[in-house]
């Protein structure tokens, strides 16, 4: 059931034709602007070219036809080559132009340097093989196997018109003059072969390349999967892509529908409750090729990405095959997230070329690099949503610690004071002057608790200190002695876990003076092994719970301890135990890892 569809045009310019498309392209791993490092090695073989030519025609005994015309031409092709080399090293000119006027510039003077030098030793296969080597580098099998047919052809023409308008009696054509030819054709199939491979290679690495950039934290999901299989349908030489993913929280399938239609790059999202797109046949690890107008039905090559076999399987007839225009080939490849899966990518394109299993293979290593990409940007957006949500929690902890308890106590004092207006008005003066001490303490505390905002280290830099400054806080503002007792080896903890003990210390004290009316209390912070100990008691009344509250022991239910305290000891990965008996205090016991993470880092470890 389709809840939502839209089919989105994008316009992508008039498409070039492939061929020319091919020619532009210089370098497959060129997307970086400037000229790619193929063409300086080129230009630099070109060189060398020159020179060994220059060097067999001085060598060779045999003078070539019409020296003043052969020596200066291979000098200025000498010449060429250098400056084109000092060119293309500099980064004078652009990329995209170097390729096609190099080739042209080449073959030209290499019909030129084997007609005038057909003499002697002439450098045929040199000059022919490194034009053909150079396009097939660049722009690979498909445009290497023309430019061989075409110098294979060029040459006997040549020679034949050399002897009709030139010298008869030398250019007479010879069996050689097709021999050659012949030569040239099985080499230069064999190394266009080489430089398709090489080509090939080097797409593969840009399209890897392009994953690094394409994900990025805070790009849209959408954005990023629409550029990937822009750039794999132009491996493939596709018309169409499909990408179909299952959200993890809402269950739902979005289906990104990609296709080149006249010109047009068109892109359709639908976003639906079941999968668009189901296969049966194969399981969840399987990717499979399939014919998709088999005359006998389609069948489907299943290759198990797990355990490699490969099995040939028959479509089933609930299975719902992309619609194509004619005879195509379907690849399918699954989105595994820790062998769960997630969807499927699919590529459809004409039967021949047929796909080969490194096709199979590439593409599996592509959408999982790809996958895998996109669930971390996912699980660290998803952790920066509960790093806030933890962040916001810990500041209502510390304004219920102190500012909000301030102002209930503010609260009661003003009640009394209008209460003692009526009873005894002698007393007003007094009440006011604790209130507005009680108003300073508030003051200093929001100012206190800015300043520690402000502070990353959130002042847990030494806890011993922190503790100390605490409990001079509390012997000056609330006249209650705080004796504090730290093992000789203290633990080392993150910043953020002393700041939360440090937290959990000054509201056990506030507890102990406003709740329990203390007048002493006891401060014990100790490691154990790979834990530490923190423990709070004072002299007050007790625990101010109900009696259903207190076991039998003295020990607190875990619902009738202060909630902040209770947050903070979870937040740690700690254990919390509170014991109060009336008229001998509170005992506050908080144990938590030595090496507690940070209170965010154990929330998006239980979220993810």
């Amino acid at each position: 059931m389709t809840i939502a569809s839209a089919k989105v045009g994008l316009r992508s310019g008039r498409m070039r034709p492939a061929v020319q498309n091919r020619f532009l392209a210089t370098d497959a791993t060129s997307t970086l602007g400037g000229i790619s490092p193929t063409e300086k090695v080129i230009a630099f073989c070109r060189v060398l070219l020159a020179l060994a030519t220059m060097a067999i025609m001085i060598v060779d005994p045999k003078a070539p036809l019409w020296p003043v015309v052969a020596y200066p031409l291979v000098g200025s092709y000498v010449v060429v080559s250098i400056v084109l080399f000092l060119l293309v090293r500099s980064e004078i000119v652009r990329g995209r132009k170097v390729g096609p006027y190099s080739v042209l510039l080449d073959m030209v003077y290499g019909v030129l340097i084997t007609l005038f030098t057909e003499r002697g030793a002439t450098p045929f296969f040199l000059l022919n093989l490194f034009v053909i080597a150079s396009v097939s580098v660049r722009w690979g099998f498909k445009a290497s196997a023309p430019i061989t047919i075409f110098l294979a052809g060029l040459y006997p023409v040549l020679v034949f018109i050399a002897s009709r308008w030139l010298e008869p009696d030398f250019f007479s054509v010879q069996r050689a003059h097709f021999f050659r030819p012949i030569y040239l054709v099985a080499l230069g199939y064999l190394v266009g072969y080489l430089g398709e491979h090489e080509r090939r290679s080097k797409q593969k690495l840009g399209v890897m390349l392009e994953l690094t950039t394409a994900i990025r934290p805070g790009r849209a999901p959408g954005w990023a999967l629409t550029h990937i299989m822009r750039r794999i349908l132009r491996h493939y030489d596709a018309p169409r892509g499909i990408v179909v993913l299952r959200d993890p929280e809402s269950r739902r399938f979005f289906t990104w529908d990609m296709d080149r239609v006249g010109g047009r790059l068109k892109l359709g999202l639908r976003i639906s409750k079941n999968d668009p797109y189901p296969f049966p046949f194969a399981s969840s690890t399987e990717a499979f090729l399939c014919n998709t107008a088999a005359p006998r039905g389609p069948s489907a090559l299943c290759y198990d990405v797990v355990s490699g076999a490969t099995q040939r399987k028959a479509v089933t007839a609930d299975a719902h095959l992309p619609a194509s225009s004619g005879d195509q080939t379907l690849l399918v490849v699954p989105i595994l997230i820790q062998r769960d899966l997630r969807g499927r990518a699919m590529i459809l394109r004409r039967r021949r070329p047929k796909f080969a299993r490194e096709d199979v293979e590439f593409l599996l290593l592509v959408v999982g690099q790809a996958a895998a990409a996109l669930e971390a940007a996912r699980l660290q957006a998803k952790a920066e949503e509960v790093a806030v949500l933890e962040e916001r929690a810990r500041i209502a902890r510390d304004l219920h610690d102190g500012f909000i308890q301030s102002l209930a106590g503010i609260d009661l004092r003003a009640e009394a004071c209008l209460k003692m207006l009526d009873k005894d008005p002698s007393r007003v003066a007094g009440e006011l002057a604790e209130l507005q001490q009680t108003v300073e303490r508030g003051y200093h505390e929001v100012r206190h608790y800015l300043s520690v905002l402000r502070n990353s280290s959130r002042e847990a830099h030494d806890l011993r200190a922190t503790l100390e400054q605490v409990a001079a806080e509390f012997s000056i503002r609330e006249r209650l002695r705080v004796a504090l007792e730290v093992s000789s080896s203290e633990p080392e903890l993150a910043p953020s876990t002393a700041y939360e003990l440090t937290q959990i210390v000054r509201e056990a004290l506030r507890n102990a003076v406003r709740h329990g009316g203390a007048k002493e209390a006891t401060v014990k912070l100790a490691a154990y092994g790979a834990h530490c100990s923190l423990v709070i008691r004072d002299n007050g009344r007790g625990f101010s719970a109900p009696s259903a509250a207190v076991g039998a022991d003295g020990t607190v239910q875990a619902s009738s301890v202060p909630w902040s305290i209770r947050e903070r000891t979870a937040a740690l990965g700690g254990t919390l135990r509170v014991r109060s008996r009336a008229g001998h205090g509170v005992e506050v016991h908080v144990v938590v890892p030595a090496s507690a993470p940070e209170p965010e880092s154990a929330n998006r470890r239980r979220i993810a």
